[in-house]
């Protein structure tokens, strides 16, 4: 049976805690009232086919239906539950859950707590969630700002140095703002292909904007960038200086330092160089969001990401060129 859809209420209470997280989304019916304010915003429904604003909603298939020409549109299509068989209040639950755990959380973990059938369905979720952050607004660094990179991959024979990452290793940048004194301020990161000017140029390019003040090492790589970019650059020479890296650099060694503990700990060093650009995303967030006063304001900043687009498929997410073709290994 259709309904009118109900006036968007202005103002959401988003949860903090669990308990107030089961008090706000107790039904599916209170899932969706949220999902279609976000979606549609203030000005409510408009229909894509006519540019009609009324519509009825029906529940049981969870559809709008446009009231001038009849088009039904699914409430989670443009979203990334698009397609989704599963009720919306566990895709709630997955994306609270996202938010709240300090260093992220796994998908055997994910599948555990939201009791999912399958492993697969909790790890392609969470990357789903992983591709709505890709989408958001960033806002470049600026004042103090440190950069340099790192490998991650372990120690590996025949790769050392800055040499071209191969094999397990991958090369990671990261700029991370230094606040006086000691703090830290936001951090971007990125994986490059390897440590010349070329890759390094366009990170910085992106990532720090221009008038910022560059700490770097002595490698020559970023000379070239750094006046390109307008920065106020000052390497220093690790080896001449007598002192190690990390107090050179402190902030953005850190960063690298918590990375490290994140990739081995959480997901035990089993993400994949094709997919670690998404895992460096989500820990971008969750760093820079670190200081909030309440993971609520978490909670609305990912679902507000959620409704912007469709997440990719399975079959990309996996590495396929199309649905049909077999899996490529990773790079």
């Amino acid at each position: 049976m259709s309904e009118p859809i109900p006036l968007l209420r202005r103002e959401v209470s988003f949860p903090r805690t669990l308990p107030e997280f089961a008090n706000t989304f107790v039904d599916e019916t209170a899932c969706e009232e949220i999902l279609r304010r976000w979606k549609y915003g203030d000005a409510g429904f408009r229909c894509q086919q006519c540019g009609e604003t009324a519509a009825w909603t029906l529940r049981s298939r969870h559809l709008d239906e446009c009231k001038q020409c009849g088009k039904q549109v699914s409430l989670t299509a443009g979203t990334i539950m698009h397609g989704t068989r599963k009720p919306l209040r566990l895709w709630f639950m997955a994306m609270f859950l996202f938010v709240v755990s300090k260093q992220g959380v796994s998908a055997l973990d994910l599948q555990r707590q939201l009791g999912l059938g399958s492993y697969q369905t909790a790890w392609c979720w969470l990357h789903k969630l992983r591709s709505a952050l890709g989408r958001r607004n960033r806002t470049m660094l600026s004042g103090l700002v440190e950069a340099d990179e790192t490998y991650e991959g372990g120690i590996e024979e025949g790769c050392w140095g800055r040499s071209r990452a191969g094999g397990k290793k991958a090369l990671i940048a990261a700029a991370v703002e230094r606040k006086q004194p000691k703090g830290l301020g936001r951090a971007r990161l990125a994986v490059l292909p390897d440590a010349s000017s070329a890759s390094i140029e366009p990170f910085l390019r992106e990532s720090v904007a221009p008038g910022a003040t560059l700490f770097t090492d002595g490698w020559n790589s970023y000379r070239a960038p750094a006046k390109a970019g307008g920065y106020e650059h000052k390497p220093m020479n690790v080896a001449k200086s007598g002192r190690k890296a990390h107090e050179i650099l402190p902030a953005v060694h850190r960063v690298f330092s918590l990375v490290h503990r994140v990739l081995l700990t959480t997901y035990q060093g089993a993400v994949s160089h094709k997919h670690l650009p998404a895992y460096l995303a989500e820990f971008e967030f969750r760093f820079n969001r670190r200081t909030s006063g309440t993971r609520g304001l978490l909670f609305q900043r990912l679902l507000s990401l959620a409704v912007t687009g469709a997440p990719p498929y399975y079959w990309q997410i996996v590495g396929r060129r199309d649905p049909q073709s077999p899996l490529r290994r990773a790079a």
